[in-house]
């Protein structure tokens, strides 16, 4: 118990203190600009208004919208490079090298190199959908358009943490026997019924465990959004936590911001406890 008490108290004072301080707050009218105002408390007037507030709405809608098309589009490109880089070629090795490169950037350097790659003037990336479509590369602003910002941050997140689901998706590759491959061959099982039968069935699990991993780092999803698009144009890409961090530190409602909090952390807890659920039952098919 000796040994285990520093690491007891420094559990205490980094998670769950905060927790039960922000949970406090989130009951009260405090304001950390104001620190000689007297605090009152005010019940689940905090939780009233930002369940009525349509904005709130907005931030969420635009989250799930990001959520839910990164977790697609890593999934399946994930999948995909795994199953590829899985099959022995030459470079094999150096092309895995290569694809993991994105992951290991800084989201502040990701998010100031795509901000120049995305200029309409001189950006790289207008000029290649330029080429392909043939539309004029300055015609467009992939982060200064309400229609086109958030795909800039789908495609950015994807380009940047697609390695991460391939890397997972590959471990479960590699953890199938040949044995299970070679009985199906000798009972004359086609590829395309390995594929759905063995292959599919047995990465299951660690596809939804990278699942888990990036729905929930998304959805908390702050440094990106803001080095590319700050929210904008307008509130289209503000996403709940750039909202929240407003909140808290623009505008200064504590008590309210620490209400939005524990709001989005209820949320994320229940979610990925059901999908843990979820998961734990397909581990044991």
């Amino acid at each position: 118990m000796i040994f285990v008490a520093p690491t007891i108290v420094l559990l205490l004072a980094i998670n769950i203190f905060p927790l039960i301080w922000t949970i406090y707050l989130s009951f009260t009218n405090y304001r950390v600009n104001r620190p000689n105002r007297d605090v009152d408390f005010i019940g689940l007037r905090n939780y009233e208004r930002i369940l009525n507030d349509s904005d709130i709405w907005v931030t969420m809608q635009a989250t799930a919208h990001f959520l839910i098309w990164t977790i697609v589009l890593q999934v399946l490109i994930g999948f995909t490079l795994a199953y590829l880089i899985n099959k022995k070629f030459k470079g094999n090795d150096l092309w895995t090298t290569i694809i993991v490169l994105p992951m290991m950037l800084s989201p502040a350097v990701v998010g100031n190199f795509w901000t120049f790659l995305y200029q309409p003037q001189i950006g790289l990336f207008n000029y290649v959908v330029g080429f392909l479509t043939g539309a004029d590369p300055s015609s467009f602003s992939m982060i200064g358009e309400v229609s086109l910002a958030p795909w800039a941050i789908i495609i950015v997140d994807t380009w940047m943490w697609t390695p991460f689901v391939m890397l997972i998706c590959l471990a479960g590759l590699r953890s199938i026997p040949d044995s299970i491959y070679e009985a199906a061959e000798c009972d004359r099982a086609s590829k395309w019924r390995q594929f759905w039968t063995i292959t599919v069935p047995m990465v299951l699990p660690f596809l939804m465990l990278a699942v888990l991993f990036r729905g929930i780092e998304n959805f908390k999803m702050f440094d990106l959004v803001v080095q590319l698009t700050g929210g904008g144009p307008g509130s289209t890409t503000e996403l709940t936590s750039v909202n929240l961090k407003r909140e808290a530190f623009e505008k200064w409602r504590t008590g309210y911001a620490s209400a939005y909090a524990v709001i989005l952390f209820v949320t994320i807890f229940g979610l990925a406890s059901i999908y843990v659920k979820a998961l734990n039952k397909v581990k044991e098919r």
